[in-house]
């Protein structure tokens, strides 16, 4: 019976992941509410989930609050760079849809520029809260690898975009699945986005991949 609740205890060690996750969520969620520090609870969410990856944690609240502060620059100019991004590609298909109407080459254009501007933005935060560069080579990096790695490139995107994707496909299935995002769902997202990272900072770290990083 004791073994059942030791620290060491596989079961035991996953509550403790998904409590973590949950208050991990919880003060992204809080941070984001400004809507103009969203950027840099995000880049203090993946930094604890880097943690948590490469098991070197040193807790949730502090280490979150102290990448918020670090990377509070660099991660809020790159946020209000993607909400101008973002707002520029539905004017560019409003645009289309009125004065092309189902042009299949426009939106297959328009669909092209916006993964590789999604698939950009899936690396820019993540680099930002692992790496010590300037915002130029955090972006040049992103998007060496946007195009390098493109099948992690794809999941990135999708995991980023699941909620609209949910929300434009079924809003009743968002609705029911709102809870998750409210309790764990950012959290756990970015966790599975930085497991997935994983090897891409290995390679990059012992410099055997052909994109270089300054660190």
């Amino acid at each position: 019976m004791k073994s059942l609740f030791s620290l060491d205890n596989p079961f035991m060690q996953f509550l403790s992941r998904v409590a973590d996750l949950m208050l991990l969520n919880v003060m992204t969620i809080v941070l984001c509410l400004p809507v103009f520090t969203a950027g840099a609870a995000l880049a203090a969410l993946h930094k604890v989930c880097q943690n948590m990856v490469f098991e070197t944690d040193a807790g949730i609240f502090m280490p979150f609050l102290r990448a918020f502060r670090d990377n509070f620059r660099q991660a809020t100019l790159v946020w209000l760079v993607e909400l101008v991004v973002t707002a520029a590609l539905v004017c560019d298909v409003l645009l289309v849809m009125a004065y092309f109407g189902k042009s299949t080459v426009m939106y297959v254009l328009l669909g092209v520029l916006a993964f590789l501007a999604a698939g950009i933005c899936a690396y820019l935060i993540p680099l930002i809260a692992r790496y010590n560069n300037t915002l130029r080579q955090h972006v040049n990096n992103a998007a060496v690898l946007a195009v390098v790695k493109l099948p992690k490139t794809l999941l990135l995107v999708l995991m980023n975009l699941l909620p609209v994707l949910l929300a434009l496909l079924s809003l009743k299935v968002f609705v029911q699945t709102l809870i998750f995002w409210v309790i764990i769902g950012f959290a756990f997202m970015a966790f599975l986005q930085e497991s997935l990272l994983r090897s891409v900072y290995e390679q990059l770290e012992k410099g055997n991949s052909s994109v270089t990083l300054g660190m």
